[in-house]
């Protein structure tokens, strides 16, 4: 019972080896397949460029390309666990930006708590405290950073 408490209260640290794999993976799927489908599909691509219009982004055909290459490239090294801090953190600047520029308008409210609220309802916030997670955790056993970059003794 005494392990039950310990477990709910410390974490499992059986799942401290799994639990950055999971991370990578679904936030890494999550940017890849988003750039895979705004370079590859014409509709996406189009949607894109008219939100960096909306948002003032300056060269929006060129800046909407260059955010999809960074989402569908630094999303793939997060799945494989290569580079992991810089795609981390690649991403984690493009969710910043997302926020600050689109994400920004569909917040309401006049007190700053109502506000503060409604930020953290956004999916940019979530990720934002998972790559930095990410960045200060590290990618974890299971990732091309542990296999190449672990000093051999």
């Amino acid at each position: 019972m005494i392990d039950l408490y310990r477990g709910l209260g410390l974490g499992v640290p059986a799942l401290m080896d799994i639990a950055p794999l999971i991370a990578r993976v679904v936030v890494g799927g999550m940017f890849f397949l988003s750039g895979f489908y705004k370079l590859f599909t014409p509709a996406q691509a189009e949607k894109m460029q008219e939100t960096m219009v909306e948002a003032g982004i300056a060269a929006p055909r060129q800046t909407a390309k260059f955010v999809s290459v960074c989402e569908f490239a630094f999303g793939a090294l997060l799945i494989m666990g290569l580079f992991t801090s810089l795609a981390a953190l690649v991403l984690l600047i493009i969710s910043l930006v997302a926020l600050v520029t689109v994400a920004s308008k569909s917040v309401e409210g006049t007190s700053l708590g109502y506000r503060l609220s409604s930020y953290f309802d956004l999916p940019e916030t979530l990720l934002m405290v998972i790559l930095v997670w990410l960045i200060a955790n590290g990618p974890g056993l299971w990732s091309l950073d542990f296999v190449l970059f672990l000093p051999r003794l």
